[in-house]
């Protein structure tokens, strides 16, 4: 029997960072460029999987002080690192909470202030590139 889970408080962990506590918003995506491989006297398209092209994006609260969001996010601009992304609010990977890492992933660009008069400021982050995994256990 099929089930169906509302994802509502997932786990992000940022070059072994957590900060799941200041993060209202993730996505993992998986994608694989499609090569074709289709030949003479074939009746139909044929592909076989290319390069991976993963990325994670996240919406965090923004938060200016040591150790918080605006800092490691800052340090983390043209730099390769990990991501891991949790289902539920452990960092335990298990059947019911996989965990998806994207290793030596990269984050072009942050925009470090960004907000208006009674508003929370928050920044979006595309975590891209990198090989994106999926564990259990």
């Amino acid at each position: 029997m099929a089930t169906t889970v509302s994802l509502s408080n997932p786990s992000i962990v940022v070059d072994a960072v957590d900060f799941t506590d200041q993060c209202t918003q993730v996505v993992v995506t998986q994608t694989v460029e499609a090569l074709e491989a289709s030949a003479f006297g074939d009746t139909a398209r044929k592909y076989v999987a290319g390069l991976g092209s993963h990325e994670v994006t996240a919406t965090f609260m923004l938060a200016y002080d040591t150790n918080e969001v605006e800092e490691k996010l800052n340090s983390l601009v043209g730099t390769n690192f990990n991501v891991e992304v949790y289902a539920a609010a452990s960092v335990t990977p298990g059947v019911t909470n996989p965990e998806y890492t994207l290793t030596g992933c990269f984050l072009s660009s942050i925009t470090p202030i960004n907000g208006s008069v009674g508003d929370l400021p928050t920044v979006d982050c595309t975590f891209q590139g990198g090989a994106l995994t999926r564990a259990t256990s």
